[in-house]
C-alpha cells in the first residue's frame, strides 16, 4: 500500500491522499484495501491509532465509500465542483470549530475526537483538503501523469510542476520514453496530471 513518506505524514491531506491511492491501477487487483488490517495499517501509519482501534470489519466498506467520495474531489470538472464536494464532506463529518492545545500553542479543530472512529478520520481528511484548497488552490490537486497510474497528489512544489505521484512513476515514464527514443518509435503518451494544462 503506497503511504506518504514526507513531512506531510500524519496530516489530513496525507490521510486523504493515501486513502485515495489505495486504488492503484498498476496492481493486478487495484483495490489495495483487502480488509481491516489494511485500514488499520493506513490509520496507524498516520498516527491515528485510537481511530484504528475503533474500527472493525463492518467498517471496511464504509472506508471504501469514503475513498470514493475523496476520489471524486480529485476528479472534479472544476474548482466549484471540487469545493462543493469538499463542503459536503465537511458538513457530513465535521464539527463546529474549537480551539485546543497542540504542542506549545493552539490549533483550530474541526473534526471529532479520534475515538469516534471513521467519522473523525473523514472529517480530519476533509479539513486537510479544505486547508490545501484554501492555501494552495484546486489546481494543485492532481493525478499522476504516468498512465495507467491514477494516483492522486497535492502539489506543494514551489514552481507548481509536479506531474507524478512518486519518483517510481516518474522513473517508469522516463525509462519508457528513453526506450522509445532508442527504438525510434513515438514516445508513449503522457497524461498532463495537472489542472488547466
Amino acid at each position: 500500500m503506497p503511504l506518504t513518506r514526507d513531512e506531510t505524514r500524519g496530516s489530513g491531506v496525507a490521510v486523504a491522499v493515501d486513502l485515495v491511492n489505495t486504488w492503484d491501477e498498476l496492481h493486478p487487483e487495484p483495490d489495495l484495501i483487502e480488509g481491516l488490517v489494511d485500514v488499520r495499517t493506513w490509520l496507524e501509519w498516520h498516527g491515528l491509532t485510537a481511530a484504528a482501534a475503533q474500527l472493525d470489519e463492518d467498517d471496511v466498506d464504509d472506508v471504501r465509500a469514503l475513498r470514493a467520495r475523496l476520489d471524486r474531489i480529485f476528479d472534479a470538472e472544476d474548482e466549484d465542483e471540487a469545493a462543493a464536494l469538499l463542503n459536503e464532506l465537511a458538513h457530513d463529518y465535521g464539527t463546529p470549530p474549537r480551539l485546543e492545545r497542540a504542542g506549545g500553542g493552539w490549533r483550530v479543530r474541526t473534526w471529532p475526537d479520534e475515538v469516534e472512529g471513521l467519522p473523525a478520520v473523514a472529517a480530519y481528511a476533509a479539513a486537510g483538503l479544505l486547508d490545501a484548497f484554501h492555501q494552495l488552490g484546486w489546481k494543485r490537486f492532481g493525478r499522476c501523469a504516468g498512465a495507467p497510474c491514477r494516483c492522486a497528489f497535492v502539489d506543494r512544489s514551489r514552481n507548481r510542476t509536479r506531474r507524478y505521484c512518486c519518483s517510481l512513476c516518474a522513473d517508469r515514464v522516463a525509462q519508457a520514453q528513453y526506450r522509445a527514443r532508442r527504438r525510434g518509435a513515438p514516445p508513449p503518451r503522457r497524461e498532463t496530471g495537472r489542472r488547466g494544462s
